[in-house]
């Protein structure tokens, strides 16, 4: 204060000073706290929506058969990944059969149910669907711990960074307005892009003051953990997606995968001017093997001829499994003294090799094979897959009858 009692322009600028960067050191702590908390909480719900449906697929059969237990197995191997705090699997009628619970939360219980409460209103809800008829359904709540942690770092630093900041104002008052607002522009800078675009490897540059350049390597810090977490929730969601495709038992792909690359075969075949072909197999005397030997011989079963089939087939062709004991594949377009019937037959004799079982035993089985091509048997995807659907049931017609007769 001067004699006369009026402030000093020293004074006046760390006032000054000190109002605009703690303006703007809130405002881009806030910026970027909730834009990173936004983001992340934008990819959780997609993990739990992914959650949801991945539980929904691999417990379907144990809802079907009632079996409690293993719906709570397959809901561990799916959900105890982290990131979910509860699971729900109920009935058509709203009854809940298997509930599991995240024995790994590190939070007190109220402060995990106020964080789902703020977080996620609703929690992720899948059905349970058996043919065309929706048979139950699965509702997952998400685990806050880590956004709330995420939070909380947010927080130390912002509020750390604040301090630090100032006590840099009050000793560095007499620095022009450029040499401590610039370097905070640009932190907001990089928070608007990050928030904006999703620029999330922007770094804020080293500045000329200790104090503000400490400040930029918290605020880098603080940017290089949320890119991991956003790095580390694409890669699940991708890991998720891929599962959601694969059949869990044979580790080929599923219905859901064999429709889309139909699809798109038939998509590339208009575009190319080619064709190619739909082989549809099912497993001979499948019921009787699971009757007279168990599931776990059925199972066994299916893992080979899966891996038979995987082995003759080309580099360019995909075998599926649609369920049960049905599998069918998609050929590529065939070269010079090469068709599909021939490919077909090497198929059916891969499997007729007896297959050892657990027990010591062995099995012998078939695949009758039906074919469609395109596009001399349908031009959608829907009347290729019926008419080599019903070419197989003709194939394996003339088989038993062949049967018959030789006995």
């Amino acid at each position: 204060m001067s004699k006369a009692g009026l402030p000093t322009i020293r004074d006046m600028l760390a006032r000054v000073h000190l109002r605009l960067i703690l303006f703007a050191v809130l405002l881009a702590a806030a910026s970027l706290t909730l834009s990173g908390g936004l983001v992340i909480r934008n990819y959780a719900q997609r993990n739990l929506d992914l959650v949801a449906r991945t539980v929904a697929y691999t417990v379907e059969p144990a809802v079907v058969f009632g079996d409690k237990q293993a719906i709570v197995e397959g809901i561990g191997s799916v959900a105890g990944g982290g990131g979910v705090q509860q699971v729900e699997v109920r009935d058509a009628s709203g009854q809940v059969l298997a509930q599991w619970e995240n024995p790994r939360a590190g939070l007190p219980g109220w402060l995990l149910q106020a964080g789902n409460r703020l977080l996620w209103r609703r929690p992720a809800v899948a059905p349970l669907v058996r043919g065309t008829a929706q048979i139950g359904e699965v509702r997952i709540t998400g685990n806050p711990e880590g956004l709330l942690r995420f939070a909380l770092a947010g927080a130390i630093i912002a509020f750390s960074t604040l301090g630090l900041t100032v006590i840099a104002t009050r000793i560095l008052a007499r620095r022009l307005q450029s040499d401590v607002i610039g370097p905070l522009e640009q932190v907001a800078e990089v928070a608007h892009a990050v928030r904006t675009e999703r620029s999330f490897d922007r770094r804020v540059p080293v500045a000329g003051i200790a104090e503000i350049d400490r400040f930029g390597q918290d605020f880098n810090a603080l940017l290089a953990e949320l890119q991991g977490w956003h790095a580390s929730l694409t890669r699940e969601n991708a890991e998720l997606a891929e599962r959601v495709l694969l059949d869990p038992l044979t580790g080929l792909g599923n219905r859901a995968a064999f429709e889309a690359a139909l699809a798109d075969a038939v998509a590339d075949a208009v575009t190319g001017s080619r064709s190619f072909a739909v082989l549809y197999g099912d497993v001979d005397n499948f019921k009787a093997i699971n009757d007279d030997h168990g599931h776990e011989a059925g199972d066994t079963v299916l893992t080979t001829i899966a891996a038979r089939l995987t082995a003759v087939l080309r580099q360019d062709d995909r075998a599926f499994r649609l369920g049960g004991d049905e599998f069918v594949i998609l050929l590529a377009p065939v070269g010079p003294g090469e068709t599909a019937g021939r490919i077909a037959g090497r198929l059916a004799q891969a499997v007729t090799p007896p297959i050892p079982l657990a027990d010591g035993r062995a099995v012998t089985t078939g695949l009758s094979i039906g074919m469609a091509t395109y596009p001399d048997d349908g031009l959608s995807p829907q009347e290729l897959l019926r008419r080599a659907d019903r070419a197989m049931y003709h194939e394996k017609r003339a088989r038993s009858h062949n049967i018959t007769e030789d006995h």
